[in-house]
């Protein structure tokens, strides 16, 4: 079997593989993917149901083998965005090319910058004060 069973599989159409694409695309786009990163998304995976394995099988693949399928309902959509924004904010600070990546990804699935900026305001507010705080800052100076 090994990786030629890749070929054989039609990956593309799995709505999981498109989304450990995109939290690793945002954890990956300040060049940094860090260990903290990656727990996030590890974490993520464990809420979401999708087995730790796909994350494996995603490095195994062409990423551009992927289509975008995101989820249909706004409450998932909303899920979805949280997520990433979990993986952009785990180091408390928001690199100009994660918040690009963050504006990209959210237009594929539905959402106004506006509406992006609002969600990053209210996670930041849960967040608690000064991590809240520190977040918020560096999203605004690097938007």
């Amino acid at each position: 079997m090994g990786l030629f069973s890749l070929f054989k599989r039609d990956l593309s159409n799995d709505p999981d593989l498109t989304r450990l694409r995109d939290l690793i695309v945002i954890g990956a786009a300040d060049s940094d993917y860090s260990l903290k990163e990656n727990e996030t998304i590890v974490d993520i995976c464990h809420r979401q149901g999708i087995p730790v394995h796909k994350i494996e099988t995603l490095f195994k693949i062409d990423p551009e083998r992927i289509k975008d399928i995101y989820p249909m309902t706004l409450e998932a959509k909303g899920r979805y965005l949280r997520q990433l924004i979990e993986v952009m904010t785990v180091d408390e600070v928001c690199y100009a090319e994660e918040i690009e990546m963050l504006y990209f990804i959210a237009r594929n699935i539905g959402f106004t910058q506006q509406q992006v900026d609002d969600e990053v305001e209210t996670f930041c507010q849960q967040a608690g004060k000064k991590k809240g705080a520190r977040i918020l800052t560096s999203f605004r100076k690097n938007k």
